[in-house]
């Protein structure tokens, strides 16, 4: 056998895509210690799409509609309104198909800025991009969940954040802004790559790597809520 054979022999089987996904769930260390030798991501991204759009088909059309309505002034021009319910219509098609892999290649650069620019490693596009192709799978799986939820209460903001767990907030407050972003599933996906990172980068410890992607998350949400509590 050559040497190129064996180098491929040596590289360890990576699960069928039902499987990883499971993985990515149950056991995310040890799918992320496969996906380090034989990166794979279209899949998993084909899946994170698929999910999204099905959440947001499953929305209905008036939801949407009554959601936009409420962001608008009351004493908005009618254009107006009618031209942001069309770019809404717009965005509920395109934006599932396209925000997915978007992130992905997002956090895939942020991993490799951070952990090869910044901190010395080797890791290449694919490992990171096969890394945050899985993890895409929590929050779109997250997001499809969700819509029982949102169906029963009527209304397209409903999430699984934490000011659920602080009832009695005022809603255009700060801090209901900011439990609101803290999305469950957006917790658990940062946890989940976190570990991504430290079996791509075997000198970076899962804690370490966890809590660097918790803080980006919170510090991001904290903007987010500052700029909802005063426009608001």
């Amino acid at each position: 056998m050559s040497d190129v054979d064996d180098q491929v022999s040596d590289k360890p089987e990576i699960p069928a895509l039902p499987a990883r996904l499971a993985q990515v769930v149950f056991s995310p260390g040890a799918l992320f210690e496969r996906l380090r030798e034989r990166p794979v991501w279209l899949g998993a991204l084909l899946t994170a799409v698929v999910l999204s759009v099905a959440a947001n088909l499953l929305i209905p059309e008036e939801l949407i509609r009554q959601l936009i309505m409420e962001q608008m002034p009351d004493d908005a021009d009618p254009s107006g309104v009618e031209t942001a319910l069309r770019i809404a219509g717009i965005l509920r098609l395109v934006g599932p198909i396209v925000f997915p892999p978007l992130l992905a290649v997002f956090l895939a650069a942020v991993v490799l800025l951070i952990y090869n620019l910044l901190a010395g490693g080797e890791a290449s596009f694919a490992q990171a991009m096969s890394a945050t192709s899985h993890v895409l799978f929590i929050p779109t799986l997250g997001g499809l969940l969700t819509v029982p939820l949102i169906l029963a209460a009527g209304d397209a903001q409903v999430t699984l954040g934490l000011h659920l767990l602080v009832p009695g907030l005022d809603s255009e407050g700060f801090a209901y802004h900011f439990l609101h972003g803290l999305n469950f599933f957006g917790l658990w996906a940062a946890v989940v790559l976190g570990i991504a990172v430290s079996r791509i980068y075997r000198r970076r410890s899962a804690g370490s790597s966890m809590a660097l992607f918790l803080s980006l998350y919170v510090v991001m949400v904290v903007m987010m809520a500052a700029v909802a509590a005063l426009t608001g």
